[in-house]
């Protein structure tokens, strides 16, 4: 039977092909379980390891990468096997069968065509993978930002419902002495019931910003989030303002608009190889012919790319594409310019603020409370006089804790809007700057 002595040793060596080039391998999955977390950077750099989201592009990165290595290989080889059933157990005859094996083989130029695509397509998600993790980092600040801005206005407002609770002993006693109306009292007893409304409105706020640090961290249910009690003052000196300036093309947005551009051009490049013909080379062995001489036959098949039309439309489609992504270009890089730039002077605008607040408006409004007080005590003020004195200063402390908070808020969006996820990315890029100069 020497077609079964043939098919045989063929089928088990394809077999041990598919088996020997099975994946073994899996990737490695981050760890995201951690008990405490006492640094907002710590917190940033636990949620770029462990965000759902963000690993999910991680790994879109990653397959894409796998796929651009696997692109530029020829097609697998096509092996035929036939029979001429009617042979099979007749001693008058040799079995019949044919076997014929054929390969693929593009125009010179096309397979790496195609790995440089898919390459720029890599190039494309790897941009968006890095773009992930600056909005995710900026995500994770801003609700940082707010947890923090909350816990600081509970804080002021138990000291407030410290100090009302002086005001009423003070109040009750003046009116228990018959130098002060009962109006003083109930005017004294409803500014202590709103700062007790708004300390159960600030604990829920507290506890729902938390909700939303652990989302965005993926954090066990369990984790503590033990972060510093002030948010930290930052500075954007003049060299990192121009550093950003001056990197706009190195954006990941930017980064990835440049890999779509660079993909269209690879396309273009393999639709107008398409009007060329492809091969297929292959070789026969049939025993049914009676003379050895002819059972062997080795052929070319070439394909005719006829219907011109449908090329030309692909091609011009691709253009277009391509005047597309200029343009886009274009409006990304106005876009990335002034975003820095509002983002720059908000930023400036929050410092300003905080500064005044820090420098001017909080000593005076403390002091303006305390003559008040003295005054009401000593009898030459009136309650309406310390009433407002107490509402400008818990107003003028929370304008300066929202100062506060708008500064961080805007230091992380320019951050963003200069395309790091760290702060020290920008410094390094500043210092890579003035070394080069």
């Amino acid at each position: 039977m020497i077609f079964y002595k043939f098919l045989v040793p063929i089928t088990l060596a394809l077999f041990g092909v598919v088996f020997w080039s099975a994946p073994t391998t899996a990737m490695e999955e981050p760890e995201c379980s951690i008990p405490t977390i006492v640094r907002a950077e710590d917190l940033v750099r636990h949620s770029l390891a462990c965000n759902g989201t963000q690993q999910a592009i991680n790994a879109r990165w990653q397959a894409q990468q796998l796929r651009a290595e696997v692109v530029g290989y020829l097609d697998d080889p096509k092996l035929s096997v036939g029979v001429a059933p009617q042979t099979l157990g007749d001693e008058r005859f040799d079995d019949g069968y044919i076997v014929e094996l054929s390969q693929p083989l593009p125009w010179p130029g096309v397979l790496s065509l195609r790995k440089q695509a898919a390459g720029a397509q890599a190039d494309a998600l790897e941009a968006m993978q890095l773009q992930g993790r600056v909005n995710l980092a900026k995500q994770v600040r801003l609700a940082y930002a707010q947890w923090q801005y909350h816990q600081q206005l509970l804080a002021i407002n138990q000291r407030h419902q410290a100090l009302w609770q002086e005001f009423l002993t003070v109040v009750r006693a003046k009116y228990a002495a018959g130098t002060a109306a009962k109006s003083d009292v109930l005017h004294a007893t409803q500014e202590h019931h709103f700062l007790l409304q708004e300390a159960i409105e600030l604990k829920a706020r507290i506890e729902r910003d938390l909700s939303e640090i652990k989302r965005l961290g993926n954090l066990e249910q369990g984790t503590r989030v033990e972060l510093n009690t002030r948010l930290p003052l930052t500075d954007f000196p003049a060299e990192q303002w121009r550093s950003s300036m001056a990197k706009l093309d190195q954006q990941p947005r930017m980064q990835m608009l440049n890999a779509q551009q660079q993909q269209k051009n690879y396309e273009l490049s393999l639709a107008e190889k398409d009007r060329y013909p492809s091969f297929n080379v292959m070789a026969r062995y049939n025993s049914l012919w009676m003379n050895d001489e002819q059972r062997w036959v080795v052929g070319v098949g070439v394909n005719l790319p006829l219907a011109f039309g449908k090329r030309s439309r692909r091609e011009d489609c691709l253009r277009a594409e391509q005047r597309a992504l200029r343009w886009e270009e274009q409006d990304l890089n106005a876009e990335l310019r002034e975003v820095l730039t509002q983002t720059h002077s908000h930023w400036q605008q929050a410092q300003d603020v905080y500064a005044l607040y820090q420098q001017d408006l909080l000593p005076l409004a403390e002091e303006t409370l305390t003559t008040a007080q003295d005054e009401y005590q000593s009898g030459s003020g009136d309650f309406l006089t310390l009433l407002t004195a107490q509402r400008q200063l818990l107003s003028t402390q929370r304008a300066a804790e929202k100062a506060l908070r708008d500064q961080y808020m805007q230091f992380s969006q320019l951050l963003a809007a200069s395309g790091v996820v760290f702060e020290t990315d920008l410094y390094a890029d500043a210092s890579e700057d003035a070394s080069n100069e």
